[in-house]
């Protein structure tokens, strides 16, 4: 907390990236992190920096990183209100995070709607939210989710998430994999 000054002289995506690095720092400290956060999560009473709340949301998913519990329903909820692009990045990322190999259906869920509203900031984050939370469970209609949508989109970035998130799908699978991996490269 005492020096932070690097913090506030940081703007845009180096705000987000600065404030979601707290969540590596504060790791483990579940108990504390919505208090330790608090000055970077989105309010409702008035809208901060994006970036910052943005990076907030994500910090918070790295600092529960696979052991979600209530932060989850914390992180579904500002996703749902959430109504800038960059405040969903982040709140994307760390609901990923936060729920990681739990295939929960309505985390995968809330994150496919924003998948498919086609923005390349907001989708990025979300096809690879989707990978984390499925993670290594080889789930047939996420995979086809999945790749249907890399096959319509235009964004490179979607894209790039969606294939990091295809992977995480299949993580630790080994030579289950082959067959998706053989279709997706004659997919081009």
């Amino acid at each position: 907390r005492d020096n932070l000054e690097w913090l506030a002289r940081a703007t845009n995506w180096a705000k987000f990236t600065a404030t979601a690095s707290l969540g590596v720092i504060h790791k483990g400290h579940e108990k504390e992190a919505l208090q330790l956060m608090a000055t970077y999560l989105p309010k409702d009473t008035s809208p901060g920096s994006a970036y910052q709340e943005g990076g907030g949301l994500y910090a918070l998913g790295l600092i529960h990183a696979n052991h979600g519990g209530d932060i989850i329903d914390y992180l579904l909820n500002q996703l749902k209100n959430a109504s800038n692009d960059i405040v969903r990045h982040g709140g994307s990322l760390g609901l990923g995070l936060a729920a990681m190999g739990t295939a929960r259906q309505d985390v995968y869920d809330l994150l496919k709607t924003n998948l498919y509203q086609d923005d390349a900031v907001t989708g990025e984050a979300a096809g690879l939210a989707l990978g984390l939370v499925m993670l290594g469970s080889k789930n047939a209609q996420a995979i086809e989710d999945m790749v249907g949508y890399a096959q319509e989109t235009q964004h490179e970035k979607i894209l790039r998430g969606l294939a990091v998130g295809i992977a995480l799908v299949m993580y630790g699978r080994m030579e289950e994999a082959d067959a998706l991996i053989e279709s997706l490269c004659r997919d081009k």
